[in-house]
């Protein structure tokens, strides 16, 4: 896998960063997602960061060439999101100076991927941003 270094803004952002995804209600929709496992976790979220001075920050969450990236509205560059093993949903990403970002997406009481939290242990960060519905 590829990776990007991550900017301290990103870092930042990707702190209060939330994916979910959007309920499948066709069979083209059912058909792309047997072909993009991340199809119900991509979409813009929002994170309250005003604990860190960032104030609402929106995130985008997508699908390139078959990796998952994260691009927060308040960084110049994506970041990829590398997956844990064993793990549905939940991945990484090191940034050289803030360490590692810790991302988890759950479901909501009607089983679809609306929650993202993001955890830096070293910063102190625990956070969790929710999908923007469109």
């Amino acid at each position: 896998m590829r990776t990007k270094p991550m900017s301290s803004a990103l870092g930042a952002a990707l702190a209060a960063l939330m994916l979910a995804a959007a309920p499948l209600a066709s069979a083209a929709i059912l058909e792309k997602d047997a072909q993009d496992p991340y199809a119900a976790i991509v979409g813009d979220y929002e994170f309250d960061l005003a604990q860190i001075g960032q104030g609402i920050v929106v995130v985008n969450v997508y699908v390139e060439e078959g990796e998952l990236w994260i691009w927060p509205e308040t960084s110049s560059e994506p970041a990829e999101m590398t997956p844990m093993e064993g793990e549905t949903f939940k991945f990484y990403v090191d940034d050289d100076e803030e360490g590692r970002y810790e991302i988890t997406f759950s479901k909501n009481e009607e089983g679809i991927y609306t929650k993202c939290r993001v955890v830096n242990e070293g910063m102190g960060l625990d956070t969790t941003g929710t999908k923007i519905k469109k």
